[in-house]
């Protein structure tokens, strides 16, 4: 864990109780486990008389945990998938953009559109239409597309169900139809039988 983050959020929850710094002080350890807490207790008493001062001490020892900050220049490499929705794309995209703290705006637009599927609907629009420096525009109007696009996949299922159950119902009036011919037929035969039992041919044979 980055130990900035753990002294931001230890600031943000000991706030909401007190600013006596002194007590900031002493409550700190018990937000601390393992290797941290066992750093703390070798601190030597009487060396540290302020919470500014106790924080650089904190992480500067434990530099190495620090986490790479991320540049703008790493959203070049976020490609969309072949198969991959432009939600999942502009979902995947903003994911690793909220990361970067010195995020600049116009290489991140110039990432998301180049990152975009050839032919796309949204990368067709966004490179006929003058690009904004700012990414917050650009992906509200990817929302528009994307609620669009939720829409078409929704009316093409809708439409696709429609024909299944048509087709359903042209095969069950196929199999009436056919069932309901062969039933006549069956009738027809067995009547066919009956008359010629009924109805016997008689054969005379002369004798010269």
């Amino acid at each position: 864990m980055d130990m900035q983050d753990h002294i931001s959020a230890y600031e943000g929850h000991i706030l909401l109780y007190t600013d006596t710094n002194s007590v900031w002080c002493k409550v700190f350890p018990s937000f601390l486990s393992a290797l941290a807490h066992t750093w703390f207790k070798s601190v030597l008493p009487a060396t540290v008389f302020d919470f500014r001062q106790l924080t650089p001490m904190f992480v500067m020892h434990f530099v190495s945990n620090k986490r790479r900050e991320k540049t703008t220049d790493e959203l070049m490499s976020i490609k969309q998938g072949e198969k991959e929705s432009l939600r999942d794309y502009i979902g995947r995209f903003n994911s690793e953009a909220v990361t970067i703290p010195s995020l600049q705006q116009e290489v991140a637009v110039l990432a998301l559109m180049t990152g975009l599927k050839e032919g796309t609907a949204f990368r067709s629009y966004l490179g006929l239409k003058k690009l904004t420096n700012y990414l917050t525009e650009v992906l509200g109007k990817a929302n528009e597309f994307i609620r669009g696009e939720v829409f078409n996949k929704a009316a093409t299922a809708k439409r696709s169900e429609g024909d299944r159950k048509e087709k359903d119902k042209d095969e069950g009036k196929y199999r009436k139809d056919k069932k309901s011919d062969g039933s006549r037929r069956k009738e027809e035969s067995n009547s066919m039988k009956g008359d010629r039992k009924g109805d016997p041919t008689v054969i005379t044979i002369t004798l010269l």
